[in-house]
C-alpha cells in the first residue's frame, strides 16, 4: 500500500522518458523510486547523472553514448527552469529541513553548516535557537511545523515517516513540492554519511556560530572538531 506519492505512469511523465529510456536499458525496469522522483524532472535527471558517476556504466550496457550526451543537456535545461520556478520551497526553509534531519541522523558537520546557511538566508537568530523546539513554539507556522516534523520522522532511525505526515504535508504543499522536501533529507542523507563516515573537520567558523546558537539544544562539535 502506497502511503507516499503515488509512482508516475510512463504516460504521466512522459517529460522524462529519455531518463526512462535509459535506465530501462540498464534495468530493464523503471524503480518506483524514480517514477515518484519525476515529479521534478531536475532532480531525477541529477540523481540519474550521480548514480551513472558513482556506481559506473554496466559492462554489457545498451544505451548509446549519445543518450547520456543528450541527458546531461537535458539536466542542464531543467535545471535552469527550476532556478526560475516560482513554485520552489525557499531555501531558508529547505536549510531548516537539512538542519533537523541532520540532527536526527546525529551528523553535527551537517548541523553546523546548515544553521549557518539559514542564518545567511535571513531566519532570526532567535528562530535558530528555537529550532528544536519548532512544534511548541509561535516562531514557526503550521505549513514549517508540517515540514520539520517529517524531516525529523525521515531522519531518524528507523525512518518514522507514516502515512500521517503525507496527510499533514499535503495541506500546505503541492506534491511537486513535497518531493522537493523529500529530495533535501535525502541529499542531506547521503552528507550525513559521507561526512559522519570521514569525519571530515568542521571549518572555524561554523563550529564558532554552531557552537554560540546550537550548544543550549545539545549540540557539540564531536568527531568533526
Amino acid at each position: 500500500m502506497t502511503t507516499g506519492l503515488k509512482p508516475l505512469t510512463d504516460a504521466e511523465a512522459r517529460e522524462v522518458e529519455l531518463v526512462f529510456r535509459l535506465t530501462k536499458s540498464h534495468l530493464g525496469f523503471v524503480p518506483n523510486s524514480m517514477r515518484t522522483m519525476a515529479r521534478q524532472p531536475a532532480i531525477l535527471s541529477s540523481f540519474t547523472l550521480m548514480v551513472g558517476n558513482i556506481l559506473g556504466q554496466p559492462s554489457d550496457a545498451k544505451s548509446p553514448i549519445w543518450l547520456g550526451i543528450r541527458l546531461v543537456i537535458k539536466n542542464v535545461i531543467w535545471s535552469l527552469r527550476n532556478m526560475r520556478s516560482k513554485d520552489r520551497l525557499p531555501l531558508a526553509l529547505k536549510n531548516l529541513v537539512a538542519h533537523v534531519t541532520s540532527g536526527a541522523a546525529g551528523c553535527r558537520y551537517c548541523q553546523a553548516h546548515t544553521i549557518g546557511e539559514a542564518r545567511d538566508q535571513g531566519v532570526p537568530i532567535e528562530k535558530l535557537e528555537a529550532v528544536w523546539e519548532f512544534d511548541r513554539r509561535d516562531l514557526f507556522d503550521e505549513a514549517e511545523k508540517s515540514a520539520l516534523r517529517f524531516a525529523l520522522a525521515a531522519g531518524s532511525h528507523p525512518n518514522g515517516v507514516t502515512a500521517n505526515h503525507f496527510a499533514d504535508l499535503r495541506k500546505h504543499y503541492t506534491e511537486d513540492q513535497i518531493v522537493e522536501l523529500g529530495a533535501t533529507i535525502a541529499l542531506f542523507g547521503f552528507l550525513n554519511r559521507w561526512n559522519d563516515t570521514f569525519a571530515t573537520t568542521l571549518e572555524p567558523e561554523s563550529a564558532a556560530f554552531a557552537n554560540q546558537h546550537l550548544s543550549a539544544s545539545g549540540w557539540e562539535i564531536g568527531k568533526h572538531g
